[in-house]
């Protein structure tokens, strides 16, 4: 297999937004509200997703159930 049919990806860890429910990324505006997510903000509820198909995952797979993609 050659490294250009590769399916890599990553986990991203997402946030829940205190303000409106939606999940946006660490330290960012919350893309729905737009209000600001702080460092200081509760982060009980995360969501781990696949950078390749946005399918959620556990923190600690190593390929997507989804798409199996090999998450770095």
């Amino acid at each position: 297999m050659s490294d250009s049919s590769e399916n890599v990806g990553y986990v991203e860890v997402l946030v829940e937004c205190p303000f409106c429910g939606g999940y946006v990324p660490d330290d960012f505006e919350c893309l729905k509200c737009g209000t600001e997510i702080l460092e200081e903000m509760d982060y009980e509820q995360m969501k781990f997703i696949c950078s390749q198909c946005r399918e959620e995952v556990e923190d600690d797979t190593d390929i997507c159930p989804t798409c199996d993609a090999i998450l770095e």
